[in-house]
């Protein structure tokens, strides 16, 4: 073999061996973006943390987090991160222009739906969320799991309970124990054209047996009652009562036509029978004192069992 031909071949081994080189280089270069690392990683400072997870921020203005040996638990591709539990995080996000709050698993995937402009953490870990679209307040547990199977008007806390108002309706919780306690309730009673009674109770006995939709439905039942008394009317009995006590709810025309200015006096009590007395005084050319007795039946569902409708005791 000639001098010639030797030095050809070294020089193929060498640009091989330089060939071999480059690949490897090429595909196993982590600061590429192959998916499993991104350049946004690169930290710039931590901001804050949660236990050993510590939340971090990219070169490139990203938030994501770091687990305790320092890797990267999830990539910064967060505004923000607000707290994290042991199955979700919950994170800050520009969705269609807006800064919205959600939550997602340690795998990324959205378990809690970017919809709220912010989530309030108050005492024993409740969290109000505020969703964008309506301003409606969603009540959540300390793991973001829903506390209430609806949504609020408003949602506050004041004196250590939890306040939640719809249209005509306050709720006041105590959320000390792990499940709500109602300790108040405040609702708007249309008794008459223009007359709204408010009317409150707060007795830890009753709510022992009572519950919010138990006193919604009451509410909702001396509004339709008071109606069937002014219109003389009372054709749609079986819609607050059952038939053992349609003769109990029959009244004479003593609020028929009258027209009421004003309504006083409220009480609510429970009587030795079981039943609920819902009393007050409706005021105007007549003033007449209503009682109305509620009780719950075997199926749990409150219904109106007797009225009693008279003349208002003079002073």
């Amino acid at each position: 073999m000639s001098s010639q031909t030797k030095f050809l071949i070294s020089m193929l081994f060498i640009i091989v061996i330089i060939l071999c080189v480059v690949l490897t280089r090429f595909y196993f270069d982590v600061s590429k973006n192959t998916g499993s690392t991104s350049r946004n990683s690169r930290i710039e400072e931590i901001t804050h943390t949660f236990g050993e997870i510590q939340v971090f921020r990219s070169e490139d203005g990203g938030v994501g987090l770091l687990n305790a040996d320092l890797s990267v638990l999830i990539e910064p591709d967060w505004l923000d991160v607000l707290d994290v539990t042991d199955k979700l995080i919950l994170v800050t996000d520009r969705l269609d222009n807006r800064v919205l709050t959600g939550g997602i698993d340690y795998e990324e995937n959205v378990i809690l739906p970017f919809v709220f402009r912010s989530m309030e953490k108050t005492e024993n870990n409740i969290h109000i969320g505020t969703v964008d679209a309506d301003g409606r307040c969603i009540i959540y547990d300390k793991n973001y799991q829903p506390v209430f199977q609806e949504s609020f008007v408003s949602a506050t806390y004041q004196e250590h309970l939890l306040v939640l108002k719809n249209e005509n309706e306050t709720f006041s919780y105590d959320m000390t124990e792990q499940i709500p306690v109602l300790r108040n309730a405040e609702f708007d009673c249309q008794i008459a054209e223009n007359v709204i009674l408010h009317w409150k109770t707060g007795n830890q006995y009753y709510f022992s047996e009572l519950e919010a939709d138990d006193l919604r439905r009451m509410n909702a039942l001396a509004q339709e009652y008071m109606q069937m008394l002014h219109d003389d009317d009372f054709t749609n009995l079986s819609a607050v009562s059952t038939g053992e006590y349609f003769s109990s709810l029959r009244k004479p025309n003593l609020l028929h036509g009258v027209i009421y200015t004003g309504v006083s006096d409220f009480s609510f009590s429970r009587r030795e029978s079981g039943a609920y007395d819902f009393s007050f005084q409706a005021e105007g050319q007549k003033t007449m004192r209503i009682h109305l007795y509620f009780r719950k039946t075997s199926e749990n569902q409150v219904i109106l069992t007797a009225a009693d409708v008279s003349p208002a005791a003079e002073e």
